[in-house]
């Protein structure tokens, strides 16, 4: 995959339940090309973002929670 094409986005929302998700997004224009479900834990979101990211190359990764 070519450096600095796709960037992933790790978000909360106020949705209780399960506020976590994250995109895939074409870092050129912003296009979301994947959106996962939600999720109740942060570190649920993050393993499931990381075993696309294994497959996705060198994907960058940016975290919008405001969380460690």
């Amino acid at each position: 995959m070519a450096e600095n094409v796709l960037q992933f986005h790790l978000y909360k929302t106020p949705n209780i339940r399960q506020p976590y998700y994250w995109t895939l997004n074409v870092m050129q224009n912003g296009e979301v090309i994947c959106t996962s479900e939600n999720y109740v834990k942060k570190a649920d979101a993050k393993h499931s973002m990381d075993l696309v990211h294994n497959h996705g190359g060198d994907a960058k990764f940016l975290d919008h929670t405001g969380e460690s």
